[in-house]
C-alpha cells in the first residue's frame, strides 16, 4: 500500500484546522489545528505515537456515486463509493460524514469509518467502502441503496491511527461492526511488515465478515462468538487476556473498536499488561467538523476536560479516555 506516495499526491501537511461550516457540512472554509510533536519519537516527521503527528490533508465534500452495494446478510452491507478525492487522502482510522441527498431527512449527516480504500489495477485510489449495520433509519436507507444512486460524502475526517513498525507487533480488537476501521489499518501494517493479529468477536457467526480479506494480508485471526457458533465461545476479551499474559515484556500496540464496554475492557487489560492501546470511539456526531459539540468526550490530561472527538479523535490513547463517563 503506497501510503507515502499517496500523501505526496494529496498535498499532505503537518498543520490543519477545523473547517468552518454549517451543520450539514456543505460549506468548507479554512483549517486551523496545529500538529504537536511527540516526546521521545525517533523521527518527529513520522507518527510514532498518537497526537496530530501524521500528515493529513483537509477534507473534501463530494457527490459520490454508489458503485456497488454488497448485502452480506439481512443486517450488514458494504457500500462501495466512487470518491477518488477522498480515497486519496484517507488514512487508517479516519471517517466520512454521509447523507443521501441535501434537503432529505434526516437533516444531518452520519459518521462512518472508511472500511476499504478501493484501487485500480495500477494501485491508484478510486473510491472507498463503508461497512454498515442496520440500526436506524439512516443505515436502513443505506442498506436499500442501489448502484448508480449518489451520496453526499465529506471526508476524510478525524485523527488516524498511528501505525507501528517492526519489531512491535500489532493486535487489533474488533467487536461486530467495529471491524470497520481495521481494513485500511491492516493494509498499512502489512506494507510495513508488521506481525499482526485480529481478535474479532460478535454475538454470533452472523456478525463476523470479511475474514479472508485479513487472512490474505497475513493477519492471524482469532474469532469468538457469544453463542459459540464460530470460533471460541465467549467474548473477544478472553483470548486477548490470555495472550497478553503470555506476551509480557514484548513490544505490542493494541488497536480497539467496537461496543464501548468492550473497548473499556481492552483498555483495562492493556493497562494491566503495561501495553499501549489506541481506541476508535464511536460517539454521536452532528457535523464531524467541531461545530456542533455533540461528540464531546471526557479525557484525562492531568485534569479532566472535554474534547470534541471529531477533531481530537476518533482515535484516542486508551488510558486518556474517562471510561466512566462513556458507559
Amino acid at each position: 500500500m503506497p501510503f507515502a506516495e499517496d500523501e505526496k499526491r494529496a498535498g499532505a501537511r503537518y498543520e490543519r484546522s477545523a473547517p468552518l461550516c454549517d451543520l450539514t457540512g456543505t460549506r468548507l472554509k479554512s483549517w486551523n489545528i496545529v500538529a504537536r510533536p511527540v516526546q521521545g519519537a525517533q523521527d518527529a516527521r513520522r507518527p510514532e505515537w498518537l497526537g496530530y503527528t501524521r500528515p493529513v490533508a483537509g477534507p473534501v465534500d463530494v457527490d459520490a456515486r454508489i458503485a456497488a452495494n454488497h448485502r452480506l446478510s439481512d443486517a450488514y452491507n458494504i457500500l462501495e463509493l466512487d470518491a477518488p478525492e477522498i480515497a486519496l487522502r484517507t488514512r487508517p482510522g479516519q471517517f466520512v460524514m454521509v447523507k443521501r441527498a441535501l434537503g432529505r431527512e434526516p437533516l444531518l449527516r452520519r459518521p462512518f469509518s472508511v472500511f476499504e480504500v478501493l484501487r485500480d489495477a495500477d494501485g491508484a485510489p478510486t473510491g472507498l467502502s463503508l461497512l454498515s449495520k442496520q440500526v436506524g433509519s439512516v443505515t436502513r436507507d443505506l442498506f436499500r441503496a442501489q448502484p448508480g444512486e449518489r451520496l453526499r460524502c465529506l471526508g476524510p475526517l478525524g485523527v488516524p491511527f498511528s501505525v507501528v513498525d517492526p519489531p512491535t507487533r500489532a493486535w487489533m480488537v474488533a467487536g461486530g461492526v467495529g471491524l470497520a476501521p481495521f481494513a485500511t489499518l491492516a493494509e498499512a501494517l502489512h506494507a510495513r511488515g508488521v506481525d499482526t493479529t485480529l481478535f474479532y468477536g460478535g454475538r454470533s457467526s452472523n456478525d463476523l465478515y470479511r475474514i479472508p480479506f485479513f487472512e490474505r494480508l497475513g493477519v492471524r485471526v482469532v474469532l469468538t462468538t457469544e453463542d459459540g457458533t464460530r470460533g471460541e465461545s465467549g467474548r473477544v476479551t478472553a483470548p486477548l487476556a490470555r495472550e497478553l499474559a503470555s506476551a509480557a515484556g514484548q513490544p505490542l500496540m493494541l488497536y480497539a473498536c467496537g461496543p464501548t464496554p468492550m473497548m473499556r475492557a481492552v483498555a483495562e487489560l492493556s493497562a494491566r499488561a503495561g501495553q499501549p492501546v489506541q481506541v476508535s470511539l464511536e460517539p454521536v456526531m452532528g457535523c464531524g467538523l467541531g461545530g456542533c459539540y455533540s461528540c464531546v468526550v471526557r479525557v484525562l490530561d492531568g485534569s479532566a476536560r472535554f474534547v470534541r472527538s471529531c477533531l481530537e479523535g476518533p482515535v484516542f490513547e486508551g488510558n486518556r479516555v474517562s471510561w466512566a463517563d462513556l458507559t
